[in-house]
């Protein structure tokens, strides 16, 4: 196993690749702390069931990472439970419009922003003062294309993730010091509805058909194909355990090919 007797606090981790990662931890031996919206609850819950059933150890806490209050109360009730906290995962996420720059309204750009970079900077803030303590902890957040090149339509969402990439070196370089890696991983395609959704509506503002749109991308990705979400987390995985113990402030590409550094 590699992460025996870790605690992992996994946020957005109801579906997707946040739920992969939980499920993904649990079996590499790590007590999950998932956490997720009000909205999200049942989904979250049976997450933690599926977790518990296989002998696992998962508690689900429904929290608003966008408020400082709830992500404290979300820490406290961590140490409380389990005495420390060695892995925070950041996999909420929000895409925000898909529109011009001109035609982003300011509520759109502050939920953009809230979500996907605002809750990152709260988590890593109060999870920092535990992990300091420690001398020891890994932090992976979840960013993607959009926080390595700039997207038509997405203004929003590109600011806010490229936010997150500063974000994480900041905090590599000044938690380094205490033992603590900070990295992200940057997925491309990922086989999920709610992207072939975000393509829709992406072509339908370009004016392509789905199609084609569709088409183009994975002709961008050497690799041809989506990625699943448990490639992702697997990556999620090596950045957490020891395996990456001298890596930090790095934002790995898990997109076949389509970002390369």
């Amino acid at each position: 196993m590699k992460l025996p007797d870790q605690v992992a606090i996994v946020v957005g981790s109801a579906r997707g690749i946040g739920a992969a990662i939980a499920r993904t931890f649990s079996e590499e031996g790590a007590a999950i702390v998932l956490v997720d919206l009000e909205k999200m609850n049942p989904q979250l819950d049976e997450v933690a069931q599926e977790i518990n059933q296989k002998g696992g150890k998962a508690i689900a806490i429904v929290a608003d990472v966008t408020d400082d209050r709830q992500v404290n109360q979300m820490i406290d009730e961590t140490v409380r439970r389990w005495g420390r906290i060695d892995i925070l995962v950041n996999s909420a996420g929000l895409r925000g419009p898909l529109v011009p720059v001109q035609e982003i309204t300011e509520q759109e750009w502050d939920s953009v922003l809230a979500v996907n970079l605002k809750a990152v900077f709260l988590c890593c803030k109060a999870v920092l003062k535990v992990m300091m303590k420690q001398k020891s902890g890994s932090i992976v957040s979840i960013s993607g294309t959009a926080g390595r090149e700039g997207m038509a339509l997405r203004g929003s969402l590109c600011a806010a993730k490229w936010g997150l990439l500063g974000l994480t070196q900041t905090m590599a370089k000044e938690a380094g010091p205490f033992g603590i890696r900070a990295n992200v991983i940057c997925p491309g395609t990922v086989d999920e509805a709610d992207l072939r959704t975000m393509y829709a509506e992406r072509a339908k503002g370009l004016g392509m058909a789905f199609s084609d749109l569709e088409k183009s991308v994975l002709e961008q990705t050497p690799l041809r194909k989506y990625a699943s979400h448990g490639e992702i987390a697997k990556a999620a995985l090596f950045l957490a355990s020891s395996d990456s113990s001298h890596t930090t402030g790095e934002a790995i590409n898990v997109s076949g090919g389509r970002l390369m550094n």
